[in-house]
């Protein structure tokens, strides 16, 4: 015989004994009356007689009060489903083998055992061995291969099929494999597909899915894990670099990862209540968003739903829908929104903008050959740390033009009012004498016009030509992205231009 079964068979038949003792008396000291090592009790299911879960510590003490509550150091609880094992370990833990119910306290882990290995770290836990189910109040951290989360309060089902989903339905609903977090949850989906990737979108589409997806709320996260769904409540907010989702409720499938780096994808996303999506060009607001991977559309909701553009373009319909290339966009009245589709749409790039004029060194739009290029140049020298033009012109811009270039570094394409901010942000440093710093232009080829203005004193220069200096410094920096301007006659202030 085992020991473990030896000394489980010692405790049991020490209970009986304790019941015959009579009335104790409460001035003498209560010494355990039982205690072992290396202690197993298992707990089989009454219905079918299966082991359903059972009860490991490295030393366990019986309570003197009640010969049904063990004390025990090094606790492992084992729950069995479906032919698989989870686990739950503590520094300590309480358990009633009457009510089937125990405590573990002091780094508490669970652990799932299934293909997407899961961990849960908390302080403590309370274990409901016949309903299958772990609570606790205190923080907990949920760590996965392709996702963190945290939050405060947790509920799980390690194994349950006692009740339905369903309201005012007699049918069983298996709940293993659900846990809830209660509030304050803050998820990680790490590196995955975009919030709203398109399939077959162009290489000039933001890389997102080299970016994290994090998603908080305010209320509790539902997870159901057999279903790689997840319920985000209250205050909802979802963020993809510079894309944004904010509602009252939000809905996640995730495709599982098929390869061992746990990368997962978003297969669907649905919000309710309060939507607003946001990006560097787009704002779209409505009552309800519906999204799917393998449809690759995004239907709009509202009374009615609305998609802004920074270029001033805005529609509103009952329903809108942007198709997968991403597009076109199809709109039709609803019942809630019979009214019909309203359209504000400014046909040309420079219908707002007006007639730019033009002094001599300052730069247009027009003036800029190709936009993407010149963005991606002053995102990637701006925040390399290295000494460089365009490392130069990033300090000197402002946060908002920053964030635009940014943006459109990332691959999202520009409206007129947005290269008509960043031009005119050029235009501003044209004025600045101390835009040439030796460090930062070395080493670039320069024109003769402009070696010459560099060897006047900066302070002392005109306006024209400061501006000139500052123009040529552009061209030279970016010679494939900024077309060259004309030589503008030579001003007679401020030094004497070299032939």
């Amino acid at each position: 015989m085992k020991p473990t079964t030896r000394l489980a068979l010692v405790l049991l038949a020490i209970a009986p004994a304790l019941g015959a003792e009579g009335k104790k008396d409460p001035d003498k000291p209560k010494a355990p009356v039982g205690e072992g090592w290396n202690v197993e009790v298992p707990y089989y299911d009454p219905v079918t007689g299966n082991l359903a879960w059972k009860l490991r510590a490295a030393r366990v003490n019986q309570d003197p009060e009640n010969q049904r509550i063990l004390h025990g150091t090094g606790v492992l609880i084992i729950v069995y489903h479906q032919g698989k094992s989870h686990t739950a370990a503590g520094k300590k833990g309480v358990v009633n083998t009457e009510t089937s119910a125990a405590t573990l306290e002091g780094d508490v882990v669970i652990e799932f055992a299934d293909e997407q290995a899961t961990r849960v770290e908390t302080d403590d836990l309370t274990w409901n061995g016949k309903d299958g189910a772990a609570s606790t109040k205190s923080p907990v951290k949920i760590s996965r291969k392709d996702a963190t989360i945290s939050g405060i309060g947790l509920r799980l089902w390690l194994n349950d099929a006692k009740t339905s989903y369903a309201k005012n339905s007699s049918a069983k609903a298996d709940r293993t494999n659900t846990l809830i977090i209660e509030r304050r949850v803050r998820t990680v989906l790490l590196p995955t597909a975009s919030l709203f990737s398109q399939k077959g979108e162009s290489a000039s589409a933001p890389r997102l899915d080299k970016e994290p997806v994090i998603i908080t709320c305010a209320g509790s996260l539902t997870v159901h894990r057999a279903e790689a769904a997840a319920i985000f409540r209250d205050n909802v907010r979802a963020s993809q670099g510079n894309q944004s989702l904010t509602c009252d409720t939000l809905t996640i499938v995730i495709q599982p990862s098929k390869d061992e780096k746990g990368k997962a994808s978003l297969h669907s996303l649905a919000a309710e209540g309060s939507v607003r999506f946001d990006d560097a060009h787009t704002l779209a607001l409505g009552d309800t968003m519906a999204w799917n991977s393998e449809e690759g559309s995004a239907r709009l909701v509202g009374r009615p739903a609305e998609v802004r553009w920074d270029n001033g373009n805005r529609i509103a319909a009952g329903l809108i829908q942007r198709l997968r290339e991403g597009a076109e966009y199809t709109c039709d009245p609803t019942p809630e929104c019979p009214q019909g589709v309203h359209l504000l749409a400014h046909t040309t790039d420079t219908a707002r903008a007006g007639p730019e004029k033009k002094t001599p060194s300052r730069l247009t739009v027009s003036e800029i050959a190709d936009w993407a290029a010149l963005c991606a140049k002053l995102h990637k020298q701006g925040t390399s740390g290295q000494a460089a033009p365009g490392a130069r012109i990033w300090e000197l811009l402002p946060g908002e033009i920053r964030t635009a270039i940014q943006s459109a570094a990332q691959g999202n394409p520009l409206g007129q009012k947005r290269k008509a901010q960043i031009a005119n942000a050029l235009n501003d440093l044209l004025k600045k004498p101390d835009l040439y710093r030796e460090k930062d232009f070395h080493g670039l080829a320069l024109s003769p016009e402009a070696q010459d203005l560099l060897k006047l004193d900066r302070k002392a220069l005109a306006e024209g030509q400061l501006a000139r200096l500052n123009r040529l410094l552009l061209e030279a920096a970016f010679p494939r992205e900024i077309a060259k301007s004309q030589e503008p006659k030579p001003e007679g202030q401020g030094g004497r231009r070299v032939p």
